[in-house]
């Protein structure tokens, strides 16, 4: 009986324990939609915790996945104080008992054996103040540990058991799943929240989106209104009465008035207004420096209150306020009257009192309805001219006659004038493209009729026509474009037609010529005008011009077919260095058709298998040595393409490359192939190596330059690149900056082929270059021309003086070389000193490569 008796004691504890565990959890599940913030769900949790086992001290920690660190959402304890809500880095707790548990994700009961234990292997450190009791589970969600929930205890008369780790590990996933609901319970909010404010700010957009749609629907209606006055009021005074009336629908004009300048443009007649301070304004007055005439000389809309009055003051641009313009108004707005771009007068509103205030929006609509006004104002005054002439005629019908007369002569002067600018050319009046065929086709006829008399036709393109527009604007390049045109007319005869087609392109008709000989004396002619000096401004830019001349061949040419081939013939001078003509032949036509062909072979060709690279020496020129004992100061080293049998120069397809996008790809290979080289001889020469400027246009392009020579880890400064002068432009920052920053890098820059063009000296001065080289044509005349070697001591001169070394290209003979020392040029290369010889780099060592060539066109 008594062991029944206690059975039925036990059962009763375990039944009252089972009770209070239900409340607990159903406690917990009320929580999830009572609670109305995360902390007060936090101390119900505390509190309900204490209702199941002893919880003093009791904190919960959430683990933050992205920051990695932990936060203490609630924490109460005796002893130790950490400030709720605050995150600390997991690392830092890692090792402590809470670390432990978060770590493992299996509760922990205090156990002091097992604890020492656990410090002496480093598994956990000791943290905080030693309790008696600790006892913690882990917040699990999906097998994830999320946190921590500890009770511990600081006294003897408080330990846990297994029972209540049990307990409380069975507690916590009920907490994780409420904690989980109130968690997803504020981020719904939080979306609704979000989602209310992103519908309220929807209505703003749209009540703003009404308000505009409404006001230009306004403004619609006023304008319509303006259109219908000019066709139904009696008079120019009740026109403006209601122009008044539509106008105050829009904008507040209380004081308002029109003003209109006389034909003369001598006086402004004011033919209404409406004034709150002057009701006696002068109905005319003579044009002076008021705010109506600011408006006129700028022919743009103006805001002036009285500050801006004050600026405009001091600057002279208008007058003090006098009787003779009217009261001084605190706000001021006008906007010209403007028809076919010539301002006839001004429409303008304006305020005495602070009371209204006019805004930036207020003067931009002012000046949209004064477009408007203007159109009608002069529709109506047209309107009431016409009326007035209907009965001026109708009474005079004696001079009706004389006036038809005049009509007669205007309008064919107007249809003169249509035809002239249909067959001219609106910048330069030179006849355009339309009236040449015509004046070409009217030469072949006479041509079939004369066969004897001789014609020709020139194609001008202007050099570095685009780079002048590009880098100076539009402005200049018309300015540019008018003074060709000015210098070509007077190249040649009255007889003869230019005209331009467009662009920097220009043809010209030479009639009744002798022989080709004239059409070629008249391209040498525009060819040294264009030399000269294009000023703009302060400063002086050169050009050039580049002509094509194709002749009449036969009496049924056609005109197609002569400006085709005088387009192709230029074409053809400016692929041989631009500032030449080229009269066309059939071999230009054959040319055209082979650089077709070379291109579709360009674009198929292997760079390691069908390029090489050839070595001319850079040697120090000493008169007291031999040629074969040289000192070798560098080495240049040239790409050439193996066609066939046939080694080509560059000249002969960087061009074709150019058009094929391939320049870059072949400057890269050729770098590299030149590193290679240098990397594979510590004590090779420097190497000089000329790349296109295409590569001084952005940056990004000097950047992969740069990065090929690191790559092949050599030095920059055994690299000196050669950048051609006639590739250049005058004031382009980009390049500029592009060849600063290679400066800055490290390698060597040389102004190649110095001397070619005008503007050598300004790269000088401007560009960062390090080396000269002169240009093979500036060298073949100095062992016999006294100016060419003067020009070169100077050259050497300046040169010393900006510390750039000065080299020679192109020395073909001992008088060649005997004059460049004489004139202080100590370096130079050429045939002098031998042919160039093929090198192999270690890329191409292995490659099947034809063991002779031709050269060809070296």
């Amino acid at each position: 009986m008594r062991k029944a008796v206690v059975r039925l004691q036990d059962l009763a504890t375990k039944y009252r324990q089972s009770e209070v565990v239900q409340k607990a959890l159903f406690k917990i599940s009320e929580l999830a939609s009572s609670v109305t913030d995360m902390q007060q769900f936090y101390q119900s949790v505390h509190n309900i915790i204490g209702d199941l086992m002893v919880a003093k001290n009791f904190f919960i920690c959430l683990y933050d996945q992205r920051g990695d660190t932990i936060q203490f959402v609630y924490f109460v304890d005796e002893y130790d104080d950490i400030p709720s809500l605050e995150s600390i880095p997991a690392e830092l707790l890692d090792k402590g008992l809470t670390g432990y548990v978060m770590r493992n994700g299996k509760p922990f009961l205090y156990d002091e054996s097992v604890f020492k234990r656990l410090l002496e292997s480093g598994e956990i450190l000791d943290l905080g103040a030693a309790p008696v009791d600790w006892l913690g589970v882990p917040l699990l969600s999906d097998s994830r540990v999320i946190g921590a929930m500890v009770v511990q205890s600081y006294t003897e008369d408080v330990r846990y058991s297994e029972a209540e780790k049990e307990l409380l590990m069975f507690v916590s996933q009920h907490i994780v799943n409420a904690l989980e609901r109130v968690r997803q319970r504020e981020m719904m909010q939080a979306e609704i929240d979000h989602q209310t404010a992103k519908l309220r700010q929807i209505n703003d957009d749209l009540k703003l989106e009404i308000s505009e749609r409404e006001r230009a629907q306004q403004l619609s209606s006023v304008l319509f209104a303006i259109s219908e006055v000019t066709n139904t009021s009696d008079s120019m005074q009740s026109f403006y009465a209601q122009l008044y009336q539509h106008i105050g629908r829009l904008i507040n004009n209380d004081n308002f008035f029109v003003a209109l300048l006389n034909d003369e443009c001598t006086h402004l007649h004011f033919p209404y207004y409406v004034d709150t301070f002057d009701s006696n304004m002068h109905k005319q007055r003579p044009l002076g420096r008021g705010m109506t005439e600011y408006v006129i000389r700028t022919k743009r809309p103006v805001f002036i209150d009285q500050q801006k009055y004050r600026e405009l003051l001091a600057s002279g641009d208008i007058e003090a306020s006098t009787s003779y313009y009217g009261t001084q108004p605190t706000q001021w707005l006008g906007s010209p009257l403007v028809v076919d771009d010539e301002v006839i007068g001004v429409l303008s509103v304006q305020t005495y009192s602070d009371k209204v205030q006019y805004k930036q929006d207020d003067l931009e609509l002012l000046n949209f309805v004064s477009q408007h006004v203007a159109v009608a104002i002069e529709r109506r005054r047209n309107a009431d001219e016409i009326k007035r002439v209907n009965i001026y005629l109708e009474r005079k019908v004696a001079e009706r006659t004389e006036e038809l007369v005049n009509e007669i002569e205007r309008r064919k002067k107007i249809e003169e004038k249509l035809f002239y600018d249909a067959h001219h050319d609106a910048l330069t009046g030179l006849p355009n493209r339309s009236m040449f065929t015509e004046r070409l086709q009217q030469t072949l006829k006479h041509k079939r009729r004369y066969p004897q008399h001789n014609f020709a036709v020139l194609f001008v393109d202007l050099d570095r026509f685009k780079d002048i527009n590009d880098t100076l604007g539009h402005s200049a390049g018309d300015e540019f474009l008018l003074e060709a045109s000015r210098r070509i007319g007077e190249c040649i005869r009255e007889n003869d037609t230019v005209a331009r087609l467009g662009g920097d392109e220009f043809v010209i008709l030479l009639e009744m010529i002798r022989s080709i000989d004239d059409a070629c004396d008249i391209a040498n002619r525009i060819i040294e005008k264009m030399r000269l000096p294009f000023v703009y401004g302060e400063t002086e830019h050169y050009s050039g011009a580049s002509i094509g001349i194709a002749e009449c061949q036969a009496r049924n040419d056609s005109a197609e077919r002569l400006l085709r081939d005088a387009d192709a013939a230029m074409y053809q001078a400016k692929s041989m260095g631009r500032g030449r003509y080229v009269v066309f032949d059939e071999s230009i036509h054959k040319d055209l058709v082979a650089s077709l062909n070379r291109e579709a072979e360009l674009r198929h060709a292997q760079f390691d298998q069908d390029f090489i690279l050839q070595r001319n020496q850079l040697l120090a020129m000493d008169e007291q040595h031999p040629m074969d004992e040289q000192h070798p100061m560098g080495q240049e080293l040239v790409l050439r393409w193996q066609r066939g049998n046939s080694l080509l120069h560059p000249d002969r397809f960087t061009v074709i490359a150019d058009k094929a996008g391939m320049t870059t790809a072949l400057d890269h290979w050729m770098l590299t192939r030149c590193c290679e080289l240098l990397a594979a001889d510590a004590n090779a020469l420097p190497v000089h190596v000329s790349i296109s400027s295409k590569n001084l246009f952005k940056l990004s392009d000097v950047k992969a330059l740069q990065e090929i020579i690191v790559a092949a880890n050599v030095a920059p400064e055994r690299i000196v690149f050669q950048f051609s002068e006639i590739e250049l432009h005058d004031h382009s920052k980009r390049q500029l900056s592009c060849l600063r920053q290679l400066a800055d890098f490290g390698v060597g820059l040389t102004l190649n082929e110095f001397g070619r063009s005008a503007g050598a000296l300004q790269y000088l001065m401007n560009y960062p270059f390090t080396h000269v080289k002169l240009d093979p044509r500036f060298v073949a005349n100095i062992a016999v021309s006294e100016r060419a070697q003067v020009m070169v001591r100077h050259v050497v001169q300046l040169c010393r003086d900006l510390n750039i070394q000065i080299l020679a290209a192109g020395v073909n003979s001992i008088e060649q070389q005997q004059a460049l020392l004489n004139n202080g040029v100590l370096m130079g290369q050429g045939s002098y000193f031998g042919e160039p010889e093929q090198v192999l780099t270690p890329s191409q060592q292995h490659a099947e490569l034809p063991l002779s060539v031709n050269a060809e066109a070296f």
